[in-house]
Parts: C-alpha cells; sequence; structure tokens
C-alpha cells in the first residue's frame, strides 16, 4: 500500500463518530508528523486544538508546557505575548489573568500555569493568533501528543476535511 494510501486511511478513521485509543491516535500522529511538512501541520495545528473547550484545553496546554523546556516555552509563549501587545498594559494583562507579569521581559521563566492561561486568553480573544502560536506545536510532535487524543483526532479530522494530500518528506 502506497503511503499515500495509508495516511488516507488514518485520516479516514477520524472523520466517523469514533476514535482510535490513545497509543493508535499517538501512532497515527507520527505516521501523519513523517508524510506532512511541518508548515502544513502548522496550519491546521491551531485550528484544530482551537476547537476543544476551554478547560480541557487549558489543562491539555499546560500538561504539554510542563514537558517543555524552558527555551520552548519562552518561544511559544513569546510569540503569544508579541502580538498581545507590551508595556504596562501587557504586564496588568498578565496580572489579570494571574500569570506572573514578569514572563513579559522574560518568557523562558514562564510556568506552565503561565503558558496555559495566556494561550486560552488568546484562543478565546485572538483566534489568529493563538492558531500562529499553536503552530510551534508542528516542531514538536511529541509535545502534540501530550494535548491528548481529542487534539489528536481534531488535527487529523482538519488534514481529512481540507483534502490535503501528505507532502512525503
Amino acid at each position: 500500500m502506497a503511503i499515500v494510501d495509508q495516511i488516507g486511511n488514518i485520516l479516514n478513521q477520524y472523520t466517523g463518530d469514533s476514535t482510535p485509543d490513545r497509543e493508535q491516535a499517538r501512532a497515527h500522529y507520527d505516521e501523519i508528523a513523517n508524510a506532512y511538512p511541518q508548515d502544513e501541520l502548522a496550519s491546521v495545528i491551531g485550528p484544530a486544538v482551537g476547537r476543544l473547550d476551554t478547560p480541557h484545553l487549558e489543562r491539555k496546554i499546560e500538561q504539554s508546557a510542563q514537558q517543555m523546556t524552558p527555551s520552548q516555552r519562552g518561544s511559544f509563549l513569546g510569540t503569544l505575548l508579541g502580538g498581545l501587545g507590551s508595556g504596562a498594559g501587557l504586564t496588568g494583562l498578565l496580572g489579570s489573568l494571574g500569570a506572573s507579569p514578569s514572563v513579559a521581559a522574560d518568557p523562558a521563566s514562564a510556568t506552565p500555569q503561565d503558558v496555559a492561561r495566556v494561550a486560552t486568553y488568546a484562543k478565546e480573544n485572538q483566534p489568529d493568533l493563538f492558531h500562529k502560536a499553536m503552530g510551534f506545536y508542528a516542531q514538536h510532535p511529541t509535545l502534540v501528543k501530550v494535548l491528548g487524543t481529542m487534539a489528536i483526532a481534531s488535527i487529523a479530522k482538519n488534514l481529512a476535511s481540507s483534502g490535503r494530500r501528505p507532502g512525503l518528506l
């Protein structure tokens, strides 16, 4: 079976009501990540993950941020912060979210909770910024798996419904 057909079969499993179990979904994501170029994955991850309800999304992003290095947290959070403003306005916003205002100057010092709160705020208030920042996950397949089966299923459904064929790296 050609890889394109194999990926098509995987994606088709996510178009119905049933979702493969956690281990299957993780294995499927590995195959998807190997078949699609990072830029294509980056373009579907944000909209797909953004469909998760807010409490679930915040918890999943916090869990994935726990697996990130401080540098990775800083990179991801830096993208979000760059779109949210600067100066006193940004530090005030961070404080109102329950995130440390100091992360405005040093995103790598953010806790996983800080990352989750800012990402959730962006999803609710600036979805385009959230989608752009979530492209970070295309470079880190392990972190996508931490987001969980529902997130992987949503990514696969986005790819399946878009009709995009794998670029085959």
